[in-house]
């Protein structure tokens, strides 16, 4: 989303051209007021009144003067006479300047009374090389005065003011003083600017504010419906530059020129491009159009041909041209067209109300809207995206420009004032300078073949031969001609340049000037842009194919600055194509032409919508966006541009406007694309130290990628990644290497510049997303993947939701063998005590007021010595458990004690699901408000009679062998059947169906996975009980595994065990702190039998007395 009247501040030239050193003195004009601004640099001229400045040959009279100068001879009367005000003069608070001439700085005063540019002798000699001096043709006279200076001579020079480079002619002088800028030197400079208060511009004035929009009218994009819609995805727009790009935003919605999308689809959608403005703190929003511009139908319009400009104009003597303000943005869409401008922003989708930038049939739209709206005007001719107001005599000019503007008032449209120019006496388009003294050529078309030194290498003379047959094949006695030229190229000729072949080349520059100049461009022609770019310039030929020929209709080249001949190749011959293009505007501006290169990867890169070009390009292609071109390739040898970018016209400029444009867009990508935390210095100085990105960069810039892939023998993995996307690769004037918007990192920095990113902890794929956002290096994902792993802080406080398969217990080899043993809480503080028989699943149930080893063992010895003595026992972690008496209290009875896993029930199953069913009944006897321990013998009494799920078996048949009796009649079954029917094979297999489909059950519910966790592994373990919010579901300290069993691991930090399930354990793989021990008063053992057969784990003695447990005296007088 560019304005259009940005675009002579993007290195565009203006669409009109003037001679402002050649100005005519009308001499009646009066100056009622001038002022210069040398800060501000805006340019605010007068509708009716040009700079008059400086004299120039002319039959009129001279200006009159307070004092006028002596009379000359009939032959200086023929000349011009120059004046200068302030000679020998210097003021140290007059409005002086630093320009360059030359290259060289030279500080200047601005004179607006001076019509030439003056330097002394001495600051002539500082210039250097110095420049040849040429006799005057004019004398120059002092303020008032009636001698001539005492002029040396006069040299021309290119004189440079930040941006902005004029070619003029300096008068020295023996004089000593300041140097003089002359009033049009510094007009063209944008220095000075002259006002004039005449009651036309007051009336008009409201013509020059805003942006207006045409009444009554409504624009239509006209769109190809079988080409499929596309939504490219949203580009990424840096976090330091959204909010600029929201207050651009708000300003276009202000303006009436954008507006959101909301509840509407939304097939094409384009993504933007953010870049500065010139010599300012805001930026452009530039919307890429390039897959919208694939269905776009262009228009085609009658525009003026040479032919037209050459009766319109002919005998015009006054010109004014007018510029409209942002002239796109006046031109509203219709509500069909909008939806093809959607473009897509961190804030949401908008889209255009206007006719935006970049639309491929705009220009066409545009000016064939402002020419239905002049059509009946006359001396008013719409040619490119100008208004051109022409008459024979300023009286008729001033008639027709105020009914242009009147015109433009009754439509509301506006103007641009800074880009206007009225009264001009000159104007040149298509390559034709129409003035009151006819239409002539304009002699830039020639400038650059006229500028061609001679060649000095065979090879060179080749070039020009092959620029010369293209372009000039058809001129008579060409082949006689270039005879002795062409003799220096056979194999056996030796290399001498003489009298001949310079006069060949002489003859051939001049017929080649004569043939450009004779040419009239044809719009209704096809038209080829033919460019090349060499080390040191660039060259370009604009032909035009008829049926019977080729045309050649202007050349231009010109050298390449300091900053720009150290591009990469691809970057230069992209260059060559922006450049040229923008140069032959008013030629190529609102037609479909073809530009030719010898550089094949550019093909893609411009014609390809999909291609990711490099920085300077992707503001280069975007700049071109108003163009209708295609790219193609043609091979080195075959180019005639070749020759005039190896000898490019000779130029002193620091900048080039192509070279600002696309530096300022590197550098503000570049200094946006720096994390905050680490500075752009910083970058550079580890880029430098870096051996692989400066491999790199050095080969950007000489184009030799294989050969180092091919001497490489280091980081080839690194060398091999940045060549795959070599095309996307820039490098800025601080060396930054630049991955399209993002920085490549040095490998010095990248885990700081992770770390950054990780900041806050955001997850793996957050912090990938986010540092992409900003910068790239070989293995980004990998290391940001690695790094974020490893971090024990995000490790700690994110659960992994893994459970380990459900793990069956087989079934014991008979009754009573194996028990299982736990505790239900009651609420009145009494506890059950649950013995069950893991074979029969038959329960005995107990009633302890404590679980203390002194309150269980002699429970258990009464049952045990009911039933018999088991060969296991299976108990919890519980603290009966763990004492020295219950112990003892094995080794004395013979049976095995059996600790489940720590803090893992499902371990001990069985009895904890007949826990549930326990609690069942005890709730159910208190809301009958029975006695629940009377309740509880019921409930068990049925219990034991009923078939188990599993077994399929009563748990007291299984266990006594017959049924027990209860309150129910049953019929009396002979104990053989019984037992026949519930033998120990059926029972298994019944027993290892249900437990099957039990573990199918549960593993398919969640996720089920055997923990990779082996001996030796650093894991993290997970918090047990109800963790606090503000606490991590893990410990932060890593612990080490020392022993496995099945899904029971048992890890050590220090002197501090643990034992869990492999579901408790999350596997770390980073580095262990080093600052973090463990609390040796912590100890968490394991002291199952399971010990025994794994490591030894020694027992810590407590340090503190054994605390007396006593009934809390609340409980004291419950009955």
């Amino acid at each position: 989303m560019e304005d259009e009247d940005d675009d002579d501040e993007e290195g565009e030239p203006s669409r009109r051209q003037f001679d402002s050193d050649e100005d005519e003195a009308t001499g009646k004009l009066r100056k009622e007021k001038y002022d210069f601004d040398a800060t501000t640099e805006q340019k605010l001229v007068d509708f009716l009144a040009a700079c008059q400045c400086s004299c120039t040959s002319s039959p009129q009279p001279e200006p009159q003067r307070d004092h006028q100068p002596a009379q000359h001879s009939k032959e200086e009367q023929a000349e011009t006479k120059d004046y200068v005000f302030n000679v020998n003069s210097s003021s140290a608070n007059g409005p002086f300047v630093q320009i360059e001439v030359n290259g060289i700085s030279i500080s200047a005063l601005i004179d607006s009374g001076s019509s030439v540019t003056i330097v002394s002798q001495n600051t002539y000699r500082s210039i250097t090389p110095r420049p040849h001096l040429d006799a005057p043709s004019v004398p120059v006279y002092a303020y008032g005065s009636t001698v001539p200076l005492d002029v040396v001579g006069t040299f021309t020079a290119s004189v440079s003011y930040k941006s902005k480079t004029v070619e003029t002619k300096i008068f020295v002088v023996t004089h000593s003083g300041d140097t003089l800028l002359g009033c049009s030197t510094a007009t063209a400079l944008g220095l000075l600017h002259i006002t004039y208060n005449l009651q036309l511009e007051q009336s008009y004035k409201d013509r020059f504010l805003g942006i207006g929009k045409l009444k009554d009218h409504q624009c239509h994009i006209h769109v190809d419906g079988s080409v499929p819609p596309v939504a490219v995805p949203h580009r990424r727009i840096p976090f330091h530059m959204r909010k600029r790009v929201e207050q651009e935003l708000d300003r276009l919605q202000e303006l009436d020129i954008i507006e959101p999308v909301h509840d509407t689809p939304t097939p094409w959608v384009s993504p933007i491009t953010v870049v500065p403005k010139r010599n300012s703190d805001n930026i452009r929003i530039c919307v890429d159009m390039r897959h919208v511009n694939k269905a776009v139908k262009r228009e085609r319009h009658i525009t003026p041909t040479v032919d037209d400009l050459v009766s319109a104009l002919n005998g015009a003597t006054t010109f004014s041209t007018l510029d409209l303000n942002s002239g796109y943005h006046q031109l509203e869409l219709d509500e069909e067209s909008r939806p093809y401008t959607v473009f897509s922003t961190h804030v949401g989708l908008f889209r255009y109300k206007r006719l935006n930038f970049g639309l491929a049939s705009a220009s066409e739209i545009f000016q064939h809207t402002i020419q239905a709206v002049l059509q009946d005007l006359p001396g008013v001719l719409n040619i490119s995206d100008d208004i051109l107001v022409f008459a024979n005599n300023k009286a008729d000019h001033d008639i027709r420009l105020k009914a242009v503007l009147e015109r433009l008032r009754e439509v509301n449209l506006t103007l641009n004032k800074d880009k206007c120019v009225f009264a001009a006496d000159r104007v040149t388009y298509f390559g034709h300078v129409f003035s009151s003294n006819g239409i002539s050529a304009d002699p830039r078309k020639i400038e650059a073949i006229r500028a061609v030194p001679e060649p000095r290498t065979v090879s060179e003379v080749r070039s020009f031969l092959g620029m010369v047959n293209y372009c000039a094949r058809f001129i008579p006695g060409l082949a006689s001609i270039s005879a002795p030229l062409r003799h220096l190229t056979k194999s056996d000729s030796e290399w001498e340049w003489g009298l001949a072949q310079a006069d060949a080349f002489a003859q051939i520059k001049q017929r080649v000037s004569q043939q450009c100049t004779m040419a009239y461009f044809n719009t209704a022609s096809t038209t080829e842009l033919i460019v090349d770019a060499s080390p040191h310039g660039l060259g370009a030929l604009l032909v035009q194919h008829n049926k019977e020929n080729t045309v050649p209709v202007a050349l231009a080249s010109r050298a390449l600055t300091d900053v720009e001949s150290r591009y990469s190749q691809t970057e230069r011959e992209a260059l060559a194509i922006t450049w040229a293009i923008v140069h032959f505007h008013v030629y190529l501006y609102g037609g479909s032409f073809v530009v030719t290169t010898d550089h094949k990867p550019l093909v893609s890169l411009f014609n390809n919508c999909h291609a990711k070009p490099p920085l300077r390009l992707e503001r280069w292609i975007l700049k071109l966006q108003a163009y209708d071109y295609t790219v193609q390739y043609r091979p080195g040898q075959h180019n005639p541009a070749d020759y005039l970018s190896r000898h490019p016209q000779l130029s002193v400029m620091s900048i080039s406007d192509d070279q600002s444009m696309a530096e300022a867009h590197v550098s503000f990508v570049a200094y946006h694309a720096v994390p905050k935390s680490v500075s752009m210095s910083e970058i550079a100085e580890a880029t430098k130290r870096d051996p692989v990105l400066q491999h790199v960069i050095r080969t950007i810039k000489n184009n030799n990628w294989h050969d180092l892939l091919a001497t490489s023998t280091e980081n080839q993995s690194e060398l091999q990644s940045l060549f795959i996307i070599r095309e996307e690769l820039t490098v800025d004037d601080n060396f930054l290497l630049l991955r399209g918007h993002r920085i490549v990192v040095p490998q010095s920095l990248r885990k700081r510049i992770i770390d950054i990113a990780h900041e806050g902890h955001q997850g793996i794929t957050k912090t990938k997303s986010l540092i992409r956002e900003k910068v790239w290096f070989p293995s980004i994902d990998k290391m940001t993947e690695k790094i974020v792993r490893d971090c024990i802080t995000c490790q700690s406080n994110t659960i992994e939701h893994v459970k380990e398969p459900l793990r069956m217990s087989p079934l014991p080899q008979k009754a009573w063998s194996e028990l299982s043993i736990d505790f239900a809480d009651l609420p009145s503080g009494d506890h059950l005590l649950v013995v069950m028989d893991d074979y029969s699943r038959f329960p005995e149930v107990e009633i302890v007021s404590s679980t203390s080893a002194q309150q269980v063992i002699p429970k258990l010895d009464r049952i045990f010595s009911s039933f018999g003595v088991p060969d296991i026992v299976r108990t919890d972690n519980g603290p009966p458990f763990n004492s020295r008496e219950f112990a003892d209290f094995a080794d004395y009875m013979g049976f095995k004690h059996r600790r489940v896993t720590p803090r893992w029930p499902q371990a001990n199953g069985e009895v904890e699901r007949f826990m549930r069913t326990l609690k069942k009944a005890y709730r159910s006897a208190i809301a009958q408000n029975k006695s629940w321990k009377q309740e509880l013998y019921r409930f068990l009494r049925n219990y034991r009679a009923t078939p188990h799920t599993t077994t399929g078996v009563p748990p007291a048949t299984l266990l006594f062998g017959r049924p027990v009796r209860t309150r129910l009649p049953e019929p009396i079954v002979p104990v053989s059947d019984i037992q026949e029917r519930n033998s120990d094979n059926q029972l298994r297999s019944r027993d290892r169906g249900k437990k099957a489909k039990m573990k199918a059950y549960a593993d398919s519910h969640g996720t089920t996975r055997e923990k990779d966790i082996d001996v030796g592994d650093t894991v993290l373990v997970r918090r047990d009980g109800i963790v606090c919010k503000h606490q991590s579901p893990y410990l932060s300290t890593p612990y080490k595994v020392v022993r496995k069993k099945g899904s029971r691991i048992t890890v050590r930090h220090g002197n501090h065990y643990i034992t869990r399930n492999a579901s408790r354990f999350k596997r770390y793989t980073g580095p262990i702190p080093c600052d973090q021990s463990a609390n040796n008063d912590q100890i968490e053992i394991d002291l199952s039998d399971d010990n025994a057969q794994g490591q030894q784990l020694v027992v810590q003695p407590r340090r503190n007395p054994r605390r007396n447990r006593r009934q809390p005296a609340r409980l004291r007088d419950y009955v």
